[in-house]
């Protein structure tokens, strides 16, 4: 089973960086990772701070230089937003990280879609911000569209992407995607820290399919009903804890 993930705004390096990258380089990327860095390079602080989406003079030069630096970070430690601290990677055991190292794929404004387990430099970019007049969205739908059909092929999907990756790639088999509701109203920023704990149970759990990801109880979690459009079967969490 693939389970398709979002990335986070926040991020940070890790302690113990690679001096060379290990990535696998699942699209053409070279053309707009170029233009990235060709911003950064740049010293108008008004351009930057747009990239990076924060205003601090002290912020941006703090994220220029992190950008800057030739080391490489493994992404699922490197993002570090609220799903990726639900998740809590670092206190996997083996198996369990290997799982998701395997079967995570992280979308990415600028990576287009990294494999959780590769290495790579450093960045921030503003969701929806573009490169250069370069729209990422549209840069890497065309570019993701078949290698990614081949790497999902014959497996059942889990998606589990804000929205707006939808752009990037459309699932073209059957597919379960994740509601979470509290009072019976959709909640938004909690469903990603859902979003990471799911993901946690199945790779406690090393679901390898739909069957055995319908098998798991998940804590705090009761599934209301599953709602079935076309390729998509969506579970309709309800939230019983006091998040």
């Amino acid at each position: 089973m693939k389970i398709l993930f979002s990335p986070s705004e926040a991020k940070r390096p890790t302690l113990n960086p690679l001096t060379s990258p290990i990535n696998s380089i699942i699209c053409d990327r070279d053309e707009i990772l170029q233009k990235y860095y060709d911003l950064i390079s740049s010293q108008d602080q008004s351009i930057l701070g747009q990239i990076f989406g924060v205003k601090s003079a002290n912020d941006i030069t703090k994220i220029k230089n992190l950008t800057m630096q030739k080391s490489y970070h493994k992404a699922v430690l490197m993002y570090d937003g609220v799903a990726y601290e639900a998740l809590n990677y670092s206190n996997l055991d083996e198996s369990s990280s290997r799982y998701i190292d395997e079967n995570l794929l992280i979308f990415s404004n600028l990576y287009g879609v990294l494999r959780a387990g590769d290495y790579i430099q450093f960045y921030k970019l503003k969701q929806g911000e573009k490169i250069s007049q370069i729209d990422s969205a549209k840069y890497y739908k065309s570019r993701l569209d078949k290698v990614l059909d081949e790497i999902l092929e014959g497996e059942d999907i889990l998606d589990l992407r804000a929205g707006y990756y939808d752009k990037f790639y459309s699932i073209k088999t059957p597919y379960i995607t994740m509601k979470f509701l509290k009072n019976n109203k959709i909640v938004s920023h909690f469903a990603k820290y859902y979003r990471g704990l799911v993901l946690r149970d199945l790779a406690l759990n090393k679901a390898s399919n739909f069957d055995e990801l319908m098998q798991i109880k998940f804590p705090n979690l009761s599934l209301l009903e599953i709602r079935k459009t076309k390729l998509k079967s969506e579970l309709v969490f309800d939230i019983n804890d006091d998040c």
